[in-house]
């Protein structure tokens, strides 16, 4: 064999040599694609319940909490025929106030079931035209219920004239805003008169 046969040869060799040790690699490993993220209903996560959705209020419903306006009275005979119901709805009419009525409106409302005496003395202590003013600048009104009578004990009494304790709940507003609750609270004297109806008198205290 001559010297540049050999050397091919050797060369050859070379070659294969490199070739099948190159067959012994592993290929590279492709990396593992990142897992997706845990969803909101796995184990120690919170899920929310969908929130209902809110409905707007009409613009002319009235706030709650506030007792329902009466009607000016139309009174019933059958109002007249017991001190006790006569003084609640008086107190139902004198209870409410509301600065779009004219002065002392409760007063005139109430007169249904009052006697003539007993209107003018409330009106002396009602509204001035200042107060009245003023009643008006500010929207002011006021509801009432929970109204409850009940004769005095106490108080003498006879078959034409009884004294008659009459409470109210009586919620105060402003621009037909609600601010305040109070009670109301009064004594009248209920007397009944030659056509034998029941009416309200002059009260014992303030009212």
């Amino acid at each position: 064999m001559t010297r540049l046969s050999m050397r091919l040869l050797l060369t050859g060799l070379a070659l294969a040599a490199t070739v099948g040790g190159c067959s012994d690699q592993k290929p590279t490993d492709v990396p593992s694609p990142i897992p997706p993220p845990a969803s909101s209903t796995s184990q120690g996560q919170l899920t929310l319940p969908p929130v209902a959705p809110i409905t707007p209020t009409s613009a002319d419903t009235a706030p709650t909490g506030i007792p329902a306006a009466v009607s000016p009275p139309q009174p019933d005979a059958r109002a007249f025929t017991d001190p006790l119901r006569v003084t609640t709805a008086w107190m139902q009419q004198y209870c409410q106030t509301d600065f779009e009525e004219e002065i002392n409106g409760n007063l005139i409302r109430a007169a249904a079931y009052a006697t003539p005496g007993a209107t003018a003395a409330d009106t002396t202590r009602g509204d001035t035209a200042q107060s009245y003013q003023q009643m008006r600048n500010q929207k002011l009104a006021t509801r009432c219920d929970q109204i409850e009578a009940k004769i005095s004990p106490e108080a003498p009494a006879t078959p034409s004239m009884v004294y008659v304790q009459v409470s109210a709940s009586r919620t105060q507003l402003t621009a037909s805003r609600p601010f305040q609750t109070l009670p109301l609270v009064s004594t009248r004297r209920v007397v009944r008169g030659g056509d034998g109806r029941w009416l309200v008198d002059s009260g014992v205290d303030a009212g």
